[in-house]
């Protein structure tokens, strides 16, 4: 691959992490103000137990499964990185990564359908499930699918030279 090609990827995987790390602090002010806030979007605290409950269980697997998402994303892109120091495209590392990621991306956007039920002061809502997860997680498995086969081709490559 030539020098530039590189150079652009690598400014590219840099770019992402700087994405992911803002992503991760724009969701830890999210968090913050969705749980101390009293003006806005807020958590009605003062909602009866099961209310509350249901709340709380939703905002914390929205935030838990982001965080996650974005631990998944950021280890994609460092192993790419050290993939590329050692000329290796595709780090055979990201498969699995990829395949986690699926799942998180599947369980995150439910939650994220379901996010602002925490904003219902009575009776918890219906439970949400759009056509996002499945799209979404088919998405990733078909670019994991394709990353394995480029992984195996490279592989080959690399025994064939």
């Amino acid at each position: 691959m030539n020098e530039k090609t590189i150079r652009r990827l690598k400014w590219l995987c840099y770019l992402s992490l700087f994405v992911c790390v803002c992503w991760f602090l724009f969701t830890c002010f999210q968090n913050y103000n969705y749980l101390f806030n009293t003006t806005g979007r807020h958590i009605h605290w003062e909602a009866n137990n099961k209310v509350l409950c249901y709340a709380v269980t939703i905002l914390v697997l929205y935030f838990v499964l982001t965080y996650g998402l974005i631990g998944i994303f950021i280890t994609f892109f460092i192993h790419v990185l050290r993939g590329m120091k050692r000329d290796e495209l595709f780090p055979k590392a990201n498969i699995m990564v990829i395949n986690i990621g699926a799942a998180l991306i599947f369980l995150q956007t439910v939650a994220a359908d379901n996010f602002d039920q925490i904003f219902i002061s009575e009776g918890p809502g219906q439970i949400v499930l759009t056509s996002n997860p499945f799209v979404m997680s088919l998405v990733v498995l078909v670019f994991g699918a394709m990353y394995k086969i480029a992984y195996d081709v490279a592989a080959e490559h690399d025994l064939t030279v």
